[in-house]
């Protein structure tokens, strides 16, 4: 279902939680292209300590500025009502000193804090890389190294933390000191102008306590350039995240896909990644009637998965288009699109979550029946049973709980509850063993049973019985046919199946 409507007005009147919630649901709604231009722990960072020091910062110069500033104007106008001379010597010299001042620090401030702010995201994607990759780090011993180089980061965040800190701490003397002076020096013009008659002594005590109030008030706003920097700097880092634009989304006029048949169709799409300048795939054509297996086969990097991502409209084609029963993909929901599609994976994720949980993940209304239905479908009702606690065992983070295979027919489970028209495989079976190749082969084979099936794959075995397999080299096509025509043709596919032939 489609993510509940922003409302700017009660995020922020919430505060650091409201922010935080557009933060998600901008992170969750942004294209894949745009997530892949920074790191996960860099998102980590923005989510957890950005926000909060822009909420923050944000709340405390709002309440400051209201409560300061109005005592401020109030106590100014005391002081032009009593002498509005020694006034014009406080509002024209004393008050723009203090504030040209702070924006001086400010700047600096704002400078720090975003340094100090990049150094944290940096940190955190270093904490996150190492603990995902702690198995090569212990196997090779570079716990070490690790530590070395979370030294240097820890050690610049301290640096630009404290380049921060000094910057605040000065706003603190400059300002008693610019206090200092206009006291001195407007008690000095205050009693020379009573000494010669033009001020009472009752004008000139209620002139000095009105100055001596507006010291705090003053020091205060003063002081809001300076701290309002530091919220500057994260609120640049959050509105980097909440000001991308989503590229992938649905038109003003977009329907539900209607789908009768099951037929898809590629006409000659032609794509590239933003950050790349070649082309991933170069005027692709292909033809699958209802129904059909069709295979995609080709050396890495060839464009293969790239046409799956195009399908679940993970990214748009640069020109050309992809039919379903005739209707173009762009001009239909994204959300109709992704709920007639089941994805299977070469690395299946898994939620630390149940495994009923997981199952059913993306369909709320999925019965207990209907998620042990799938799983008997998908050959995982039976080690699952003898978990000691059934559907209701957690996989762990990443599912790490479970083994390749089971992870693998959990997301085959997955997408059986999904009941959905058309499946799009990606090289599921090409990281397990023989044995678990198979049990997967054979819940795989019952998924795209009657349904329109769009399988990458390495191991070229598990595609013999395909209805049509496509060759894909460079991103273009250089061959098509049936197992029996490509493997008793010259050719790149017949060069795939000897090598693989001859490695078995």
């Amino acid at each position: 279902p489609p993510l509940p409507p922003h409302r700017p007005g009660a995020d922020w009147a919430c505060g650091n939680t409201g922010l935080q919630l557009q933060i998600y649901e901008n992170i969750i709604r942004a294209d894949l292209e745009t997530l892949g231009d920074s790191h996960t722990g860099n998102y980590i960072a923005i989510f957890l300590n950005d926000a909060k020091l822009m909420a923050n910062t944000l709340n405390q110069t709002l309440i400051n500025l209201f409560r300061h500033f109005f005592t401020l104007i109030v106590l100014t106008g005391m002081m032009f009502t009593l002498n509005w001379k020694l006034a014009s010597i406080y509002v024209v010299i004393v008050m723009p000193a203090g504030i040209l001042s702070m924006r001086r620090l400010g700047k600096v401030t704002r400078k720090a804090s975003h340094q100090g702010l990049t150094e944290t995201g940096l940190l955190s994607r270093l904490i996150s890389e190492t603990i995902k990759g702690i198995r090569v780090v212990k196997a090779y011993a570079g716990e070490k190294l690790e530590a070395k180089n979370a030294d240097r980061v820890i050690n610049r965040v301290l640096e630009f933390t404290m380049r921060s800190v000094r910057a605040k701490s000065a706003s603190s003397p400059i300002v008693e000191s610019l206090a200092g002076v206009a006291i001195a020096g407007i008690i000095f013009w205050g009693g020379r102008q009573s000494f010669e008659g033009n001020l009472t002594a009752g004008e000139f005590m209620g002139f000095i306590s009105a100055l001596l109030l507006a010291y705090q008030p003053l020091r205060s706003v003063a002081n809001l350039p300076v701290v309002l920097q530091e919220g500057v700097a994260a609120g640049l880092r959050v509105f980097e995240i909440i000001d991308k634009p989503i590229e992938i989304k649905n038109k003003p006029d977009a329907g539900e896909l209607k789908i009768s048949k099951g037929g898809i169709e590629f006409k000659n799409v032609s794509f590239a990644y933003g950050n790349r300048d070649i082309s991933a795939l170069d005027d692709i054509s292909i033809d699958i009637n209802p129904g059909e297996t069709v295979a995609l086969v080709g050396p890495s990097g060839a464009g293969k998965s790239t046409l799956l991502n195009l399908v679940l409209r993970f990214y748009d084609p640069v020109s050309g288009s992809i039919e379903i029963d005739g209707q173009d993909i762009q001009t239909v929901t994204i959300e109709s699109l992704r709920a007639s599609t089941a994805l299977v994976t070469q690395e299946p994720f898994l939620f630390d979550d149940t495994i009923a949980a997981n199952i059913a993940y993306g369909q709320d209304n999925a019965s207990q029946k209907a998620i042990e239905k799938a799983a008997k479908s998908a050959a995982a009702h039976d080690f699952i049973s003898v978990l000691p606690e059934g559907y209701e065992t957690r996989c762990g983070e990443g599912g790490m709980q479970l083994s390749g295979g089971q992870r693998q027919r959990i997301a085959i489970a997955r997408a059986m509850v999904l009941r959905p028209r058309l499946v799009v495989l990606d090289e599921p079976t090409s990281a397990l063993d023989n044995k678990a190749e198979q049990e997967v082969q054979k819940a795989l084979n019952y998924l795209m049973q009657d349904r329109t099936s769009l399988v990458v794959a390495h191991r070229l075995s598990t595609i013999i019985n395909a209805d049509k397999i496509y060759v894909i080299d460079q991103g273009i096509v250089v061959q098509s046919g049936s197992h029996e025509e490509l493997s008793k043709a010259k050719g790149l596919y017949a060069e795939l199946y000897k090598a693989q032939f001859e490695d078995q």
